[in-house]
């Protein structure tokens, strides 16, 4: 039995594989958010008790050498781990992706010259500024290795958070980064502040902001979203343990220095 294609066989399929390819591809992201901030730090434990007594008391930590810790910010968290720099760094953030496949997501981004590499639970990539990105995929969470470390405190915590709200970078070009992220979070949201750019991601942001004169570019902060917030209340529970309240404006929004001195923001929901 013949098996050549009529005339009107082959136009279909050569129209048809075009998209057939773009039904595999992985980018945009199919995100399900912004899960966690990595931090470099001399003191991975004091990090992580610090918070813990604003988040969630119960921090964790890995079963083996070298001990990173974290600390739970509802269903996102937060993971320190050791430097001897004596230099404390946000060093990486991580989205989780619905129907992740490491290889294939390898060789599309080859394709456009971004080296993605690591093992399935931790690889990630960086942007143009040398920020960098991890991905994992949904739902994300602890790994197996992780463990209950200790609870700082017998006491509820200061206050209860959802999740990651957002996470701003100060990056060197605001639109030459807004078109590396294009390609992972889809169409960015533009301000009236030509120096800043948003890009949505599920329940989560990302922002990039241009860079002071001087400054390199890095992870400037993250907020978090909480509830049953009342400013006034929460301001005197954190001066209460000596946390250093930092200025704004926005009735719904209070910022504060963690233990290494980074800014923290809480949203109210």
């Amino acid at each position: 039995m013949s098996t050549k294609l009529s005339r009107r066989e082959l136009l279909a399929a050569t129209l048809l594989a075009p998209a057939a390819a773009l039904a595999q591809s992985q980018l945009p992201l199919h995100a399900s958010g912004l899960e966690h901030v990595g931090f470099s730090v001399p003191d991975p434990q004091k990090s992580a008790a610090f918070l813990g007594r604003i988040f969630d008391p119960q921090i964790f930590q890995e079963m083996a050498p070298p001990l990173r810790y974290y600390c739970r910010i509802g269903i996102s968290y937060l993971a320190w781990g050791p430097n001897n720099t004596g230099t404390a760094t946000m060093d990486h953030f991580c989205a989780t992706v619905e129907d992740y496949r490491l290889e294939d997501m390898q060789k599309e981004l080859k394709a456009v010259n971004i080296n993605l590499t690591g093992s399935p639970g931790y690889n990630g990539f960086p942007d143009p500024d040398g920020i960098r990105v991890q991905l994992m995929a949904t739902p994300g969470g602890f790994l197996p290795t992780i463990i209950a470390s200790t609870r700082v405190t017998q006491g509820d915590p200061i206050v209860h958070p959802v999740g990651l709200d957002h996470i701003m970078l100060h990056v060197s070009d605001v639109d030459k980064s807004a078109e590396f992220y294009r390609r992972f979070f889809g169409k960015e949201t533009r301000t009236k502040n030509p120096d800043r750019a948003w890009f949505t991601s599920n329940q989560t942001r990302l922002g990039l902001q241009k860079m002071d004169a001087g400054a390199k570019p890095h992870i400037d902060h993250y907020a978090v979203r909480v509830v049953a917030f009342d400013k006034k209340s929460v301001t005197e529970k954190l001066k209460a343990i000596n946390v250093e309240i930092l200025p704004s404006t926005d009735e719904n929004l209070l910022r504060f220095k963690d233990y290494n001195g980074f800014a923290v923001e809480l949203r109210g929901i």
